[in-house]
């Protein structure tokens, strides 16, 4: 009966301390398990891509409307007859639109002619403005625009010592398109648009 009593103390005694040790080693590695160093993980297909609307190629665009003008009584003598125009712009963007709005002087011309007969002169001096728009169309661009030119034209006859004076002024428009394209030109009766892009 002794024996049977010191086996039940000793089992008493063991299985506590056997749960100890075994609660204390599981506690144990939980703190190993909670500071490990994580492992990336890959998510299927890796790279997302952000699709991004193309830029309208209004935007940003700047250059020069070179303007050839025929000085056309220049030209019934034989005279050099055009003068020239470098007007500089800007496209800018106003609510959804992309305006242009620019100007610049004609090139002062001056030439004469001399005969026999007497002197024939031309003079021309004259100024210009630009209203217009770059329209995007199909991902490329074209401008619109209107070019008034106020000028004044002077005409001077000497024959024989008799001076006669044919004055000339006025503000034409011309209304002209071109594609988007560096030197794309358009022209009519006595002009010749240039386009140069930056």
């Amino acid at each position: 009966m002794l024996d049977q009593k010191k086996r039940r103390s000793l089992w008493a005694i063991l299985i506590p301390v056997c749960l100890l040790l075994l609660s204390c080693s599981l506690f144990s590695g939980l703190g190993d398990a909670l500071s490990a160093t994580p492992t990336p993980t890959t998510i299927g297909g890796g790279v997302v891509v952000t699709e991004q609307s193309p830029q309208n190629p209004c935007e940003a665009v700047s250059g020069t409307l070179e303007l050839q003008l025929l000085i056309g009584p220049s030209e019934a003598v034989g005279l050099e007859p055009l003068t020239y125009a470098e007007i500089p712009f800007a496209v800018t963007a106003e609510g959804g639109s992309y305006l242009i709005t620019s100007g610049g002087p004609v090139d002062y011309y001056e030439d004469a002619y001399e005969a026999e007969w007497g002197t024939y002169t031309v003079t021309f001096e004259g100024e210009t403005t630009i209203q217009g728009e770059c329209i995007s169309q199909d991902g490329s661009g074209q401008i619109d625009i209107v070019l008034e030119m106020s000028g004044e034209q002077i005409v001077e006859v000497v024959v024989e010592g008799a001076v006669s004076t044919y004055p000339w002024v006025g503000t034409p428009q011309v209304e002209a398109s071109f594609p988007l394209e560096d030197g794309a030109q358009v022209s009519g009766e006595g002009w010749v648009l240039i386009l140069h892009l930056n």
